[in-house]
């Protein structure tokens, strides 16, 4: 009797210890860490994109702090963000060690550290610091139109340390970051399970079951277990860039768990669009914008008509307004009827004029005595011709004499 009551409460322990160790299907979900390799193991056979992903946006969206990701200065007199004359912070680099102190009156009152680098740089930076395994703003970013430290994106006129960061902000600015402690608020995340930046993974999947196989097969040139965009529909494109893209997403699932190639609506509540492209953001609504464009409802275009993200073809207008000459052709009803310029000059720039630069109502960066912030600018996604961007351009280029 006793040796079955022993047996039993064993199989009932063992149960109970199998369970507890078997994660839900929430858990899994985001706890796929295992199955990416790094873009590094891509090299091997994808040397020329990998080299050149490293100097794209994507691949910089977030990084380790260095003095080469921090854009901001620590040299004296150019480090200190001053609120008023007795209340300020400044931004040190100990050895390569880099924090943001807040003194007050002249005494420190806290000491923060940079744990992490959200933004390339093209525009402006905000930093992360870590606390115990949630991860929170500091008061202090870059803006790069001036070249100067600046209160973050949203801040008021006084220092704030203690903003969460949500899996929400993590899925688009890296590829992969494991959420611990699911029951907890504000939400945590592992120190040691991420993968920064907007790296080969997060587009074409996890890829360790696709490195170990073509390694193992040299001889096959086509590609096994890896998402290919080549065969994605016009849908399942737009919706991966939207996922980041696209307005104000509220999600339905666990961060992460979104894929390439799946249907953004069983993931996310979509922000529909119902009003004109104009109050839309260039900063996080590109799809929005791009929605409502003539272009792009007379055709199947994507995203990856015009990018090409492995990449960094920031300031490049000829190498775009290239990709505008393959559906508007000289010599066809879809060319620039514009006749102040030259066929070569319309075929260098369709950008300034159909998708110029405008403030962002999303990045406003409060710099150091100013009372109204600061905006960034970015390219509009809403593709129409814009009369007083045209009259700029006429003004900064020689008139053909024609």
């Amino acid at each position: 009797m006793n040796s079955r009551l022993i047996l039993l409460t064993l199989l009932v322990f063992d149960g109970l210890l199998l369970r507890c160790a078997r994660p839900t299907e929430k858990e899994q979900q985001t706890s796929d860490e295992s199955l990416y390799t790094g873009s590094i193991a891509c090299k091997n056979c994808h040397e020329r994109v990998y080299q050149d992903h490293l100097s794209a946006p994507h691949h910089l969206t977030s990084q380790l702090p260095n003095s080469v990701s921090i854009k901001g200065s620590f040299e004296e007199e150019n480090n200190i963000f001053f609120y008023s004359p007795q209340l300020y912070v400044v931004m040190s680099n100990a050895h390569n060690i880099f924090s943001q102190s807040l003194y007050s009156h002249g005494k420190k009152v806290k000491t923060k550290s940079f744990d992490l680098v959200f933004g390339s740089g093209v525009r402006g930076q905000t930093y992360l610091t870590w606390q115990d395994s949630s991860l929170l703003q500091l008061p202090i970013g870059y803006l790069t139109s001036v070249n100067m430290w600046a209160n973050s994106p949203g801040f008021s006129n006084r220092p704030i340390f203690n903003r969460p960061i949500t899996g929400r902000c993590l899925e688009c600015h890296s590829t992969f970051f494991k959420k611990v402690l699911p029951e907890k608020r504000p939400e945590h995340f592992s120190k040691k399970n991420f993968m920064l930046g907007i790296e080969c993974e997060k587009c074409h999947g996890a890829g360790k079951k696709h490195v170990d196989f073509q390694q193992e097969n040299r001889q096959l040139k086509e590609g096994k277990y890896i998402i290919s965009f080549k065969n994605f529909s016009q849908k399942q494109q737009l919706d991966f860039c939207r996922s980041c893209h696209g307005g104000k997403l509220i999600a339905k699932k666990p961060p992460f768990t979104f894929k390439a190639g799946s249907d953004l609506n069983e993931f996310f509540n979509t922000d529909s669009v119902k009003t004109l492209a104009t109050p839309l953001d260039s900063h996080g609504n590109q799809y929005g914008m791009l929605s409502q464009s003539k272009c792009f409802l007379q055709s199947n275009m994507t995203c990856l008509t015009c990018h090409q993200v492995h990449e960094n073809e920031k300031g490049k207008t000829e190498v775009f307004s290239k990709r505008c000459m393959n559906c508007h052709t000289s010599g066809t009803k879809s060319f620039c009827s514009f006749k102040k310029l030259t066929t070569t000059q319309l075929q260098q720039n369709c950008i300034q004029c159909h998708m110029p630069e405008k403030n962002s109502n999303s990045i406003r960066m409060l710099l150091q005595g100013e009372d109204a912030p600061t905006p960034a600018r970015m390219h509009v996604h809403h593709i129409t011709t814009y009369p007083d961007e045209v009259v700029k351009y006429l003004q900064s280029i020689p008139m053909s004499k024609d």
